[in-house]
C-alpha cells in the first residue's frame, strides 16, 4: 500500500510537470489531515507560494513512513513532534524543525448535542457510539493520553486513521461523538465542540521540517507559513499560533 501511494504520488508531480504545468521544481507538501482547510486557503489563494506547490494530506505516521521510504517531499508538516524526531534522527531534513501552529482536542458531537455530552465521563455510557483515531496516529495518542491522565477508561465502537475520518463519522450520525482537534469540530457545521478542561493536559504542536529527498521551494513555502499570510489562515481556522 505505502509504495501504491509513492507511485500515485509521483504521477501526480509528473503530471504537474508538462506542458502548462509547474516546472521541474514544483514543490510536493506532505501534511496532517488536520491541516487541509488551512492549505487549501493557501494553494487557492494566487499570491501564494502554495498555489504552485503539490499537496497530500494523511495521517502524520503514514505520511512520515512514505517520507522514510524515499517519497519525493519537499516539505512536510506533522501534527506530531516526534515523526520529525524520528525522520531528522535518520538523517532527513536540511533545516531544523519549526513549529508553526498547536491545536487542542474537544468531544465533537451532533449538532445541538442531543446527548447531553458535556465531560469525558459522558463517553463512558454503555449506549454512546464513540469514534477515536487508532492507536500510533497523532491524535490516537493525544487521545489515549488525555484519557489516561483523566483516569477516564472508553469503549470505542471504530479506530480510525485520521482526525478528519473521526470527524466523518459524527457527521454522518455513524457514532454519537469523536474525539478530535478542536479545529476539525470548527471546520463542519454539522457538529458541535465540547470543550473539556482535560484537553490541557497534552501539548498538541505542528512542526514543520524541510525533507532532503527531493528539489523545489520548500523553505519559501516554510517561510510564508510562519510568516503573515502563513499565520492568519491557521488563526482564522482556529490554530493557536506558537
Amino acid at each position: 500500500m505505502r509504495r501504491v501511494a509513492q507511485m500515485l504520488l509521483a504521477a501526480v508531480v509528473v503530471a504537474s510537470c508538462g506542458p502548462g504545468g509547474q516546472d521541474s521544481e514544483t514543490t510536493v507538501v506532505f501534511a496532517a489531515s488536520s491541516l487541509v482547510d488551512v492549505l487549501n486557503d493557501l494553494s487557492n489563494d494566487g499570491e501564494s507560494a502554495f498555489a504552485h506547490a503539490v499537496m497530500s494530506f494523511a495521517s502524520s505516521a503514514s505520511l512520515s513512513a512514505q517520507v522514510a521510504d524515499g517519497a519525493p517531499v519537499g516539505l512536510f508538516v506533522s501534527a506530531d513532534r516526534q515523526q520529525i524526531d524520528e525522520l531528522v534522527a535518520s538523517g532527513f531534513g536540511v533545516s531544523d524543525p519549526q513549529v508553526v501552529a498547536r491545536n487542542s482536542l474537544v468531544i465533537a458531537v451532533e449538532a445541538g448535542n442531543p446527548l447531553g455530552i458535556q465531560t469525558l465521563d459522558d463517553l463512558t455510557r454503555p449506549d454512546l457510539l464513540l469514534a477515536v483515531a487508532a492507536p500510533g496516529v497523532p491524535l490516537g495518542e493525544y487521545s489515549e493520553a488525555m484519557l489516561l491522565a483523566a483516569g477516564v477508561q472508553v469503549s470505542p465502537v471504530t479506530f480510525e486513521a485520521d482526525a478528519r475520518a473521526v470527524l466523518g463519522k459524527v457527521v454522518l450520525g455513524e457514532v454519537d461523538a469523536g474525539i478530535v482537534y478542536a479545529t476539525d469540530a470548527m471546520s463542519s457545521t454539522d457538529v458541535d465542540a465540547v470543550y473539556i478542561s482535560e484537553a490541557d493536559t497534552v501539548a498538541i504542536e505542528y512542526v514543520a521540517l524541510e525533507i532532503t529527498t527531493a528539489p523545489g521551494h520548500a523553505n519559501e513555502l516554510l517561510t510564508e507559513l510562519l510568516g503573515e499570510r502563513g499565520q492568519q489562515v491557521l488563526l482564522e481556522r482556529g490554530f493557536v499560533l506558537p
